[in-house]
């Protein structure tokens, strides 16, 4: 079944939490100005995340979640903001979420950011934070702002971006138009390529989705890093059975629609690419994403 995430579009039931750890109560702030905290600090591991983020665990949850951290506060008009700072473990995590979410980078924040009307969301080194209103205003905004700023600056941590984006050739990419993940459930969100894992995608891979061209003319480059060439060529393997003509040596094939694919396997790699508008698009494209996945 198809997975919603609802995190942007509604607040999200507190319960009672556990012990907070004191790595993530040290980034939070004081409260701004004309706000004030309502109720305690709470703590969500894996196990309670489902109870406090009703449909929206599992982006988390995929990309290796420890735990987080949710502060609610109010001002005197009766607006709400929810603070959230989620514990990923490890950099690439953190910004995997980012890129799911984000629709492009303002680079205001941490190490990329964006401001949606009444939510902020950030990444920063292992740290992934939410800052989000049940509504939009002048105050609301200025509270915001002020709370990204200083959770921003008390995390003093710097994280690396997953290597693989370094694999994206930049000509004709639509800027930040692309998503880091290693959990297969997010393998058809930007184009449907299949229900199952067939891929073999896991823990072990990193893997990259990225939109390419115009909107009117849109093609998809999806590249998958294994720990070791066998099994990137069984993945391959799996590409071809399931998108190419058997009976030809041809590692690209018009489809019923007029659009093109294709796919290699270089290395550790699986490149695949994905409604193209001609055959020469989708072999310039697998060239160069091949040439800078090369020692």
């Amino acid at each position: 079944m198809k997975l919603k995430i609802l995190l942007l579009l509604a607040m999200s039931t507190i319960i009672e939490g556990s012990a907070l750890p004191q790595n993530l109560t040290d980034f939070l702030p004081e409260v701004p100005s004309g706000w004030k905290q309502a109720g305690e600090d709470k703590i969500y591991d894996l196990e309670s995340l489902y109870d406090y983020i009703n449909g929206g665990a599992e982006l988390y949850i995929s990309y290796g979640m420890k735990d987080v951290l949710s502060r609610l506060i109010t001002n005197s008009d009766g607006d709400e903001i929810r603070v959230e700072i989620f514990d990923m473990m490890k950099s690439k995590n953190a910004f995997g979420v980012f890129s799911h979410t984000r629709t492009i980078d303002e680079g205001k924040y941490g190490q990329g950011s964006q401001y949606f009307p009444g939510t902020l969301i950030f990444w920063k080194g292992q740290y992934y934070v939410s800052i989000m209103a049940t509504d939009e205003n002048e105050k609301i905004r200025l509270a915001i702002n002020d709370l990204a700023a200083k959770i921003s600056k008390k995390i003093t941590s710097i994280g690396d971006l997953p290597e693989i984006v370094n694999v994206l050739p930049q000509e004709n990419i639509e800027k930040d138009g692309y998503l880091y993940f290693h959990h297969y459930i997010w393998l058809n969100s930007y184009y449907f390529i299949a229900d199952e894992n067939i891929f073999n995608i896991n823990e072990y891979t990193d893997a990259i989705l990225a939109k390419y061209g115009e909107k009117e003319s849109r093609y998809y480059l999806l590249v998958i890093d294994y720990p070791d060439p066998g099994k990137a060529n069984s993945a391959f393997a799996e590409f071809k059975d399931k998108f190419l003509d058997q009976q030809s040596e041809e590692t690209t094939l018009q489809i019923e629609d007029g659009k093109w694919l294709g796919g290699n396997a270089p290395g550790n790699n699986l490149i695949c690419v994905f409604n193209a508008s001609t055959k020469m698009e989708v072999e310039e494209l697998i060239e160069k994403t091949k040439s800078k996945t090369q020692p």
